[in-house]
């Protein structure tokens, strides 16, 4: 992929792909989604993971093109020619690599005319500055992964325990008020009319990772009851709005299990491949549709992060008021 000449170019290129990882493989991309580190799409110089679309487009080229490191980083940060980024060790790109693109986001001042970081645009805002003073722009920049960098180190592995399935599980159930029950035979599901989730016994899985990868599932349909992120839940079985609630589901699972150390289960998505067509067919005609699921995803993934105590209240509100300021920026621009 080339470096984007709009953002409506971008999501195209996008959806393309996704639909073709889709033809190729139906809804089993997201199992590989994970690296050998167990870690999400992040920068290899700040450690500061990506979100939303670029954490799904970097995982999306990560799986095409058997990337195992979650490290990425721009031509700027690998030359290093001040010294600032890795002073003991040289850098080199591999030859014949090839960049992917990462899109930011970032507020506009109309009247000053220059860009500002999020936090100067906070700052605005609490002097008294109105929104209509601002607006937000994109910019896209190139990044490689580990895997094409010469000299880079092995990634670091944290030394912290893995937290037991059933305690993940329990923390977000408690949080979330949604009862976890064992009694689904050989189905799982997650009843919008009771608010709970029914999973089949924990014996039933091949293990306690296939356990918790199915309860992230169910429960990332569970932030979509009216009383949390309001989501349609009522769709008839092989609808578009069904594809739709079970493709956000899985991507939120996926978002979540980052943070949970949930390793997906191979099996956790065959019951779901009768309708894959009609999906491709739906993400290639509206490419803004995938860019909606993904932020539907990713605002389920932060609601889930708070409930299970792995977020605080406030970075939750702070990251899901952010998302909106640039969704309704966009809104305004493209009107």
């Amino acid at each position: 992929m080339s470096r984007p000449k709009s953002r409506d170019e971008y999501r195209r290129e996008m959806a393309d792909a996704f639909a073709r990882v889709l033809e190729e493989k139906g809804l089993e991309w997201r199992k590989e989604w994970r690296s050998d580190t167990g870690s999400a799409p992040r920068n290899g110089i700040t450690k500061a993971p990506y979100r939303g679309s670029n954490a799904f487009w970097l995982s999306l080229t990560a799986m095409t093109k058997g990337y195992a490191d979650p490290r990425w980083v721009t031509m700027v940060q690998i030359m290093d020619r001040d010294g600032r980024y890795h002073p003991e060790g040289k850098w080199r790109l591999k030859a014949g690599s090839k960049a992917s693109w990462v899109e930011y986001w970032y507020p506009y001042d109309l009247k000053n005319r220059k860009a500002l970081t999020w936090e100067q645009y906070g700052q605005e805002l609490a002097r008294g500055r109105k929104e209509r003073d601002f607006t937000f722009s994109t910019r896209y920049t190139a990044v490689f992964n580990a895997c094409d960098v010469e000299g880079m180190p092995e990634p670091e592995r944290t030394g912290t325990e893995p937290v037991e399935t059933d305690e993940l599980v329990r923390r977000l159930s408690d949080g979330m008020g949604v009862p976890v029950l064992t009694d689904g035979g050989d189905q799982a599901w997650y009843s919008p009319y009771e608010d709970r989730v029914h999973l089949p016994a924990p014996d039933a899985f091949e293990s306690e990772y296939a356990f918790n990868a199915t309860a992230l599932h169910e429960m990332a349909h569970a932030t979509g009851h009216p009383a949390r992120l309001d989501r349609p839940q009522t769709a008839a079985y092989g609808t578009a709005e069904y594809a739709y609630e079970e493709l956000v589901a899985e991507m939120c699972s996926c978002f979540a299990g980052f943070g949970l150390k949930a390793e997906p289960d191979e099996r956790h998505l065959e019951n779901h491949r009768a309708y894959v067509g009609s999906w491709i067919r739906s993400v290639r005609e509206k490419p803004e549709t995938l860019i909606r699921a993904i932020r539907d995803a990713q605002a389920a993934a932060g609601y889930m992060d708070w409930k299970a105590g792995l977020i605080s209240e406030r970075d939750y509100l702070r990251d899901r008021d952010r998302s909106f300021e640039v969704r309704t920026g966009a809104a305004e621009r493209e009107r």
